[in-house]
């Protein structure tokens, strides 16, 4: 009966040359293949396996892998901070002040980078909303009791770091961008378009403009110094023959805000010699109207006693259509007309 074995159908275990591979007799991962038989390793086309013990479990080495994960982390931290810097300062109002500033205060500072970056945004947000100064400046004053000082890594031996000293170093950086952006402005090409040079000093003004206030509302928070004010104000007296423009509004911007709390005894006599220079560039019909009036407001308001005055809408229409015509401004002297303030007391400028 065939090939296979005793009794068994062709092909069925030893039968012919079929075998089931449902069969564990015929499985050749138990029994290693070939002539083997199980766990030998077989004969030919046997398949050998290592046991599961020899298996060497993995080694941790150091690689930069682990150095490039922490320092992902510190990355992230920092970024988080000025999110959080930045959403608290974007919810920032006079009436929910007390609350988000205590939320600000709570800022996990702990860099002299942290701190930097702060400044930078609280910095930024003062500039571009000047009518929110004295909140801001108010922050400020808060940020330099609570935030902690940092030692000086390029200075062992000298002063720490604070907020306080990083603030003036900022106020200083913006102070002196003014001969950056000039000098941006003369590296332009010739076939610049000159709405596109316009347009970058205008937004140069504008944050001079800002800065400057913003100065003057931390000095009334007593963050800087009466030597640094004074410091300000002679650079923006500059010339008197050829004005600057933007520095004459920024000179009156500053005195404006600044001008009561250092018209005192001991600096009578820098006052007096601030307000001569100013008197001559009033004079001067070479400046614009409306910087020779601006110049008198503060003239007047000093001789008033630094008591603001609503002004009359009827006089201020008056000054805006002579300003428009390019009449007026000049009378008596070539200074611009007098709004019927009471004459100059005795020794004011």
């Amino acid at each position: 009966g065939g090939r296979g074995g005793k009794g068994g159908p062709p092909g069925l275990n030893g039968g012919g040359g079929f075998h089931d591979p449902r069969d564990p007799r015929n499985n050749q991962f138990q029994k290693g293949g070939g002539k083997g038989g199980r766990d030998k390793g077989g004969g030919k086309g046997g398949q050998r396996f290592m046991p599961m013990s020899e298996v060497k479990p993995l080694e941790k080495t150091e690689n930069a892998y682990v150095a490039a994960t922490i320092a992902k982390k510190d990355v992230d931290a920092g970024e988080k901070l000025l999110r959080d810097c930045k959403s608290i300062l974007n919810k920032l109002a006079p009436e929910k002040f007390d609350k988000l500033a205590g939320q600000f205060l709570e800022l996990p500072v702990e860099s002299r980078a942290d701190m930097v970056g702060i400044i930078d945004h609280v910095f930024d947000k003062a500039l571009a909303e000047p009518v929110f100064g004295t909140m801001y400046s108010t922050l400020c004053a808060r940020c330099s009791e609570s935030f902690p000082e940092f030692h000086d890594a390029d200075n062992p031996g000298g002063k720490p770091v604070t907020f306080k000293r990083l603030l003036l170093n900022k106020c200083q950086e913006e102070f002196e961008k003014e001969n950056v952006v000039k000098t941006q402005l003369e590296a332009l090409g010739e076939d610049t378009p000159k709405e596109e040079k316009e347009l970058i000093r205008m937004r140069a003004k504008k944050r001079m403009l800002g800065n400057i206030r913003f100065i003057g509302e931390l000095y009334k928070q007593k963050m800087l110094t009466e030597k640094i004010m004074h410091e300000c104000l002679i650079k923006l007296l500059g010339d008197i023959e050829k004005p600057d423009e933007d520095e004459v509004e920024c000179l009156c911007k500053l005195m404006t805000t600044i001008g009561s709390l250092i018209d005192h005894a001991r600096a009578k006599s820098h006052l007096d010699e601030y307000f001569t220079r100013m008197k001559s560039m009033a004079n001067n019909e070479k400046l614009a109207i409306r910087m020779r009036f601006m110049l008198q407001e503060v003239i007047d308001l000093r001789r008033g006693g630094w008591k603001q005055r609503v002004a009359d809408p009827a006089v201020k229409m008056q000054q805006q259509q002579q300003a428009q015509m390019g009449k007026g401004g000049k009378g008596k002297g070539g200074g611009p007309p007098s709004r019927g303030a009471p004459p100059p007391a005795r020794g004011a400028a």
